[in-house]
């Protein structure tokens, strides 16, 4: 009320030095103007009602704008990751990924990826981490194991019938190993021969099997292999392997040597999927995975 009283002086003022003086005699005095008590001054800044609801309805709208571009972002993030897991499976020791199909060197068709899982090897008191290994199959290769089906991945695993009958399976098949570390080409075929050697002289593969084994060995050796390094070893019906080697991840597209060997070829699946494997989770996550 004091502020509207110092407003009516003013007023008043502005009156006598701008405005003829009236006879108020002959004059009636107007009275206060009815819309200035309805006036009302407050102490702060404030927004009219008008500005006030379009200035909260804005802001509003601005929260609600940025609150849908989060949730299209977030949608957006989720989805790009849902078609990534969709499409790789993760190796959990070695963080390698593996994706779901692939189109091995010398492989006719697209195969898909059964299991996969790490090759460790124990030096003194440590296990070193050698490469992540995974399986891919023909799709079809369920129903040549269709007498097994009914069976649990425990009972698969210690069943020699259905690795034997797994391994053999008349279906291109490849396995892909990615190291995950660097090692020498005579390392890696070390390792490997000495689980190959044994298994070609107890299947009887006489000198033809020692002449394949001395063969995929020269692939090897002498030649340095790299961390992540991928090797793509296939079997393409009925009886050649195909191995081919890319450095740096990328996937190798077309094959660097082929050996005529059946022999060979069941005993270096048997490394992976057989009685004693190198590998142990490979297996598991294969027999888990072939149906």
């Amino acid at each position: 009320m004091a502020a509207a009283s110092v407003t009516m002086a003013a007023l008043t003022s502005i009156g006598a030095v701008g405005v003829p003086e009236i006879d108020n005699a002959r004059t009636p005095r107007l009275s206060t103007p009815a819309f200035l008590p309805s006036i009302q001054f407050r102490s702060g800044p404030f927004i009219s009602e008008f500005f006030g609801a379009s200035w909260k309805a804005q802001s509003l709208t601005r929260v609600a704008f940025a609150q849908a571009s989060v949730s299209r972002s977030i949608a957006t993030m989720a989805a790009k990751a849902s078609v990534g897991l969709e499409n790789e499976v993760l190796e959990p020791v070695t963080g390698i990924k593996f994706l779901r199909n692939t189109i091995a060197p010398g492989a006719s068709k697209e195969l898909v990826l059964a299991g996969a899982g790490v090759r460790e090897k124990k030096i003194a008191f440590l296990k070193v981490k050698v490469y992540a290994v995974g399986l891919y199959v023909e799709p079809s290769v369920a129903s040549s194991l269709e007498a097994w089906k009914a069976k649990t991945a425990s009972e698969l695993e210690k069943d020699e019938g259905f690795c034997k009958a797994l391994i053999g399976a008349p279906i291109e098949k490849s396995l892909r190993i990615v190291l995950a570390r660097d090692i020498e080409g005579a390392q890696f075929w070390g390792a490997l021969d000495e689980a190959l050697a044994p298994r070609l002289r107890a299947a009887g593969a006489g000198a033809a099997g020692e002449k394949a084994l001395a063969a995929f060995g020269d692939v090897f050796k002498g030649r340095p292999l790299k961390e992540r390094t991928v090797i793509f070893l296939t079997w393409t019906q009925p009886s050649t392997l195909d191995i081919s080697i890319s450095e740096e991840g990328a996937s190798p597209s077309a094959s660097d040597a082929s050996i005529e060997s059946e022999a060979l070829l069941f005993c270096l699946f048997d490394v992976y999927l057989g009685k004693e494997p190198v590998s142990p989770t490979t297996k598991a996550a294969v027999i888990k995975g072939i149906f």
